[in-house]
């Protein structure tokens, strides 16, 4: 190790390295705590810079969350990686180090040009399953030299970034999941209702919404059992009673008979209905999911009252020509 190098390493020190990175990120996410991360790695290591980046795979770019370089910050920075010393580290399983000459390796790298690059240090930024996320690098105008203190400090830096690379990748896939089964509940015809174990609501979706005459949201931590007559109040609490005692897994029920409900005018309407439990964190909820048949039932009452009026017509009509044959018969 030469004079510039040892110096290098010497003045590195791990404690306040530590102390400066806990105190810079523990009160801050995402874009703030990117831009701190890169910050204080290019202070500890000394180097003109360091970025952090998200790789797309679809386009083969980096894209920078935070880049800096001679104290100047890099916004939208995003570039194509191919053939460079960036594809290197994305394709790597652990950190990349050129202590020197890194343009005699990469000759052909615009950004390495640029800044006029003389060393390199990265490492990728793997989820837990493997997938590369990005990447934490740094370059510098003179030597980085290979030690082992040098590469135990970025390496910090690289778990706490990838840390939080993870924690927003995981949030990503929630807000997904959340916006698709708030599509699902919302593109269904038939009214669902989540309900506590007070048979407050806890969610509900548009059609049920529509069915009890609430506007969106309205309908949330109100009782359900208001809306329930109070036959069927007491069938709900039954049937929630009879579902305690079956075995995890298969705590569902088809309500024989249905449900009769009113609207928030009044309206009373019958409902098909089942109901299913189920637990999170201890707590247990229930899905009601209802379909108005009112009309459907409707239907069939007139349908069987008029059947039943071409009945009592086919009798009268069937009297009245009887009616002729005896008046036809008189003397």
């Amino acid at each position: 190790m030469g004079i510039e190098a040892e110096k290098y390493v010497r003045e590195l020190d791990e404690e306040q390295v530590l102390r400066t990175l806990i105190e810079s990120t523990s009160s801050v996410t995402g874009k703030r705590f990117f831009y701190a991360i890169v910050e204080n790695l290019s202070k500890a290591l000394g180097t003109e810079g360091a970025w952090l980046t998200v790789i797309n795979k679809e386009k083969r770019t980096l894209k920078a969350l935070a880049f800096l370089m001679k104290g100047e910050w890099y916004d939208d920075y995003e570039y194509d990686f191919t053939g460079s010393i960036c594809e290197e580290v994305v394709m790597a399983d652990k950190l990349v180090h050129y202590p020197d000459n890194i343009m005699d390796i990469y000759p052909h790298s615009d950004t390495l040009r640029t800044f006029k690059a003389v060393s390199f240090m990265g490492a990728p930024l793997k989820d837990v399953d493997g997938t590369t996320l990005g990447y934490l690098s740094v370059l510098d105008t003179r030597p980085i030299p290979a030690d082992d203190r040098l590469n135990g400090v970025f390496n910090i830096f690289a778990e706490r970034a990838v840390a939080e690379l993870r924690r927003l990748r995981a949030e990503q896939k929630l807000r997904e999941r959340e916006e698709k089964l708030s599509s699902l509940l919302d593109s269904a015809m038939d009214s669902i209702i989540e309900m506590d174990s007070g048979l407050r609501m806890s969610l509900v979706n548009s059609a049920a919404e529509k069915l009890f005459g609430f506007g969106a949201g309205a309908l949330e931590g109100h009782d359900f059992a208001r809306f329930l007559t109070k036959e069927s109040r007491g069938k709900l609490t039954a049937l929630i009673k009879e579902l305690e005692a079956l075995p995890e897994g298969r705590k569902k029920l088809w309500i024989h008979g249905g449900l009769s409900a009113v609207t928030a005018d009044g309206s009373p309407f019958e409902a098909e209905a089942t109901l299913s439990a189920f637990e999170v964190e201890g707590q247990t909820f229930y899905t009601l999911i209802l379909r108005n048949v009112s009309e459907r039932l409707e239907a069939r009452r007139q349908i069987s009252s008029l059947m039943d009026a071409a009945k009592y017509l086919e009798e009268e009509i069937m009297e009245l020509g009887n009616y002729d044959e005896i008046i036809g018969r008189s003397p």
